[in-house]
């Protein structure tokens, strides 16, 4: 009982950390509320020095079924962690989009909605883009906690693209354009 106390309380103190560093850093100057912006960074790992991904699942946005990266295995995955509210997420869902329909049969892409506490805005950004691959409903930030080591939890927009052999590849710490995606795709899939 003592052992399953202090994990609950570890468990719980985690979660308070990962609140307070989402609640970190400068408002952006444009007003947009809850927007921590994170610095422009691209991390390309050599494929030697490549570490397996979290697998990660949830409830799909919109739908009471499950979606799970385990689902794309033996292929690229994309993995864009957003939110409705998020001014850069705006900026650069049409890219996203883009890259998707333009990577088809090359890679799958998977979203990850996070601090929507309500799914009604997310559900609506994704017809405001017309996104069509699935995202995961994460209001709480749980499965985004999964991706710890490779992505801080207040960097929103960010990108994670997953090699054939289920591990990280490239971390994105920042918006994308549909371009330079589609250039990190080819060169994954290629094995570099």
């Amino acid at each position: 009982m003592r052992n399953a106390a202090r994990i609950l309380l570890a468990f719980c103190l985690l979660l308070t950390a990962v609140e307070l560093a989402a609640c970190s850093g400068t408002q952006p100057a444009s007003g947009e509320g809850g927007y921590i912006g994170s610095d422009s960074r691209v991390t390309m790992v050599p494929p030697d020095q490549r570490k397996p991904a979290a697998t990660v699942s949830g409830t799909r946005l919109g739908s009471t079924q499950t979606v799970s990266t385990a689902d794309f295995a033996g292929k690229v995955v994309v993995i864009n962690v957003w939110g409705s509210w998020c001014p850069p997420c705006r900026q650069e869902a049409p890219d996203l989009h883009a890259a998707s329909e333009q990577a088809k049969g090359s890679a799958a892409f998977l979203g990850i909605t996070t601090k929507d506490y309500d799914p009604a805005p997310a559900e609506a950004f994704v017809r405001a883009f017309s996104i069509t691959y699935p995202s995961i409903y994460d209001p709480t930030g749980r499965v985004l906690l999964a991706f710890a080591g490779d992505l801080p939890p207040s960097a929103i927009p960010s990108t994670l693209v997953i090699d054939k052999q289920g591990r990280v590849a490239v971390r994105i710490l920042s918006t994308i354009s549909r371009q330079t995606l589609l250039e990190i795709i080819r060169d994954v899939a290629a094995g570099r």
